[in-house]
């Protein structure tokens, strides 16, 4: 199905990080056709003047944002790290600022189609009601069932499969809509670039980034801000990404170190992936900032949510793994960590798990 972009600002072109192809951003492509590689976009920078929703508005390249007051979340100082709550999130997690960006690109007589573990899905499903769009959403049967019935809520038609790898491929294949996943979305990870620009303008100089790793929009999304702001000179260098990924799913950890896997999650979905499809970007851009790949299982999972709770931040269990990283590292000066999702979305399995039920 071909599909025109809408609402765009300026000249935007996909490019191909693996074979080099490029070529206008006016019809909708996730994928390179030439290597079957995911695609990048590519614009004109746009240097903000001031840390406010409006003007960082202006850096992405579309006359109208579809919003729902994402972003300009707080940035809290607690034991010497700056924690940024992205859990504040309008629907509860950094997701939304990535499809903000990648809605306000489509037209609005299209179904999109979407595989998540939760967060990426409800956002999705959220923003589709707000811009009048449907929405179809794959769901591995072992999601968060608070999530699924917001999807629904929202009027999203929730497809249950056996597992996420099951509801990628059947979410791809799908013929009646258009396949929008947060993984493979080009405009995704810039919208989500905006928490790097956030940090910079808020706090200038900061050494270390630390966020949980699945797919790798976040990552990918800090790595694209902060080179942007590097260019142009709003900051020296790239600080270091420090990645967090579940046991038995480091992909990047073991691309790496060539470590063999260790013993399978179950508790922080968000980020027990199948293969990222972006994995060889995410290894360059760990590389590139002189960063670093931890892995966490689930007894970290439930030690970071204590200590979590002990801060005051009602995180769910993906965002717990943070402070796995926090321990083994102990990075020093300027740091950031990022708390991707709201524990209020799992409250029934995150007190099983702190309360011994």
């Amino acid at each position: 199905m071909v599909l025109n972009l809408v609402n765009l600002t300026g000249d935007v072109v996909y490019k191909c990080p693996r074979c080099g192809f490029t070529t206008e951003a006016n019809i909708w492509m996730f994928r390179c056709p030439r290597c079957g590689s995911p695609l990048n976009v590519e614009y004109e920078l746009r240097k903000p003047r001031e840390l406010s929703r409006r003007e960082l508005a202006k850096v992405l390249p579309v006359k109208e944002l579809v919003s729902l007051g994402e972003g300009a979340t707080p940035m809290v100082n607690r034991r010497g790290y700056y924690f940024k709550l992205e859990y504040l999130n309008p629907t509860g997690s950094f997701k939304d600022r990535g499809w903000a960006l990648a809605l306000s690109v489509l037209g609005n007589d299209v179904t999109v189609v979407e595989d998540s573990s939760g967060n990426a899905g409800l956002s999705l499903a959220a923003y589709s009601m707000v811009k009048g769009v449907r929405a179809r959403i794959y769901v591995p049967r072992g999601a968060s069932e608070a999530k699924k019935r917001f999807m629904r809520l929202l009027g999203a038609n929730v497809v249950e499969t056996p597992s996420r790898a099951d509801a990628s491929a059947l979410a791809m294949s799908y013929q009646d809509g258009v396949y929008v996943g947060h993984s493979w979305n080009p405009f995704f990870i810039h919208g989500v670039k905006l928490i790097a620009y956030e940090i910079a303008l808020e706090l200038g100089k900061v050494d270390n980034v630390v966020a949980p790793l699945g797919n790798g929009t976040l990552l990918l999304g800090l790595h694209t801000g902060f080179r942007e702001l590097v260019e142009m000179r709003v900051i020296k260098e790239v600080p270091r990404l420090i990645a967090v990924e579940a046991s038995g799913y480091e992909w990047a950890h073991r691309a790496l170190h060539n470590t063999p896997p260790g013993p399978q999650s179950t508790l922080p979905e968000g980020i027990m992936v199948p293969q990222p499809p972006r994995l060889e970007q995410i290894v360059d851009a760990v590389r590139d900032s002189g960063g670093e790949v931890v892995v966490a299982g689930d007894f970290d999972v439930v030690d970071g949510l204590r200590e979590g709770l002990r801060l005051g931040f009602i995180i769910e269990p993906t965002s717990a793994v943070v402070f796995k990283a926090l321990r083994e590292l102990k990075p020093s000066g300027g740091t950031v960590v990022i708390l991707t999702g709201s524990g209020l979305k799992t409250t029934n399995e995150i007190h099983s798990l702190l309360a011994g039920s």
